[in-house]
């Protein structure tokens, strides 16, 4: 279900579901699906901080912190299918933090890191994180680019349901 929240931009729907699972890594450690977890969890956390405040803020930037550490060890043991979530975590965090050079340069990074291990829909999701970011700057150019660039990876990757929902929010936006 995470995957699918995260996917279509549902993140109240995804912070509820991390915050009632709680540690899945318990039941599938070690596993593809656990690395995946942790990213999507630490992606979910850090847009939940960006759309609180105060104290909420704090504790879900925390939470987000912790489980991005789990991710750099894995890095660090040597797992390289972990890169691109880092930059993808770390662009987000740039955001979060009110870095805007470093966000830009971190979701360029995210973005060549998911396409050169392969990985289609986290290079979509990049694309589509990226221009939500600069839609928040107010830079159409560069939202658009990155949404068209995000429906060819979904496309590519065979989410036509996805390509159809981005397309009904980009001519929604223009109209």
């Amino acid at each position: 279900k995470l995957e699918v929240f995260v996917c279509y931009q549902e993140w109240k729907e995804a912070i509820d579901l991390v915050q009632t699972a709680g540690n899945v890594r318990l039941y599938h450690s070690s596993t593809p699906t656990s690395v995946r977890y942790t990213f999507l969890e630490a992606l979910t956390y850090l847009k939940a901080a960006q759309s609180a405040s105060g104290w909420k803020k704090r504790q879900m930037k925390k939470c987000a912190h912790k489980t991005i550490q789990l991710l750099r060890g894995w890095a660090k043991n040597g797992n390289v299918n972990v890169v691109h979530y880092l930059r993808i975590l770390g662009a987000e965090l740039a955001v979060l933090n009110g870095k805007k050079e470093k966000a830009k340069d971190s979701f360029n990074a995210a973005i060549a890191a998911s396409r050169r291990i392969g990985f289609l829909q986290d290079r979509a999701l990049a694309h589509e994180l990226t221009s939500a970011y600069f839609k928040a700057q107010g830079d159409d150019y560069w939202t658009d680019y990155h949404i068209e660039c995000s429906r060819t990876s979904y496309q590519e990757w065979g989410c036509s349901e996805k390509v159809e929902q981005l397309y009904v929010r980009c001519k929604d936006v223009k109209e």
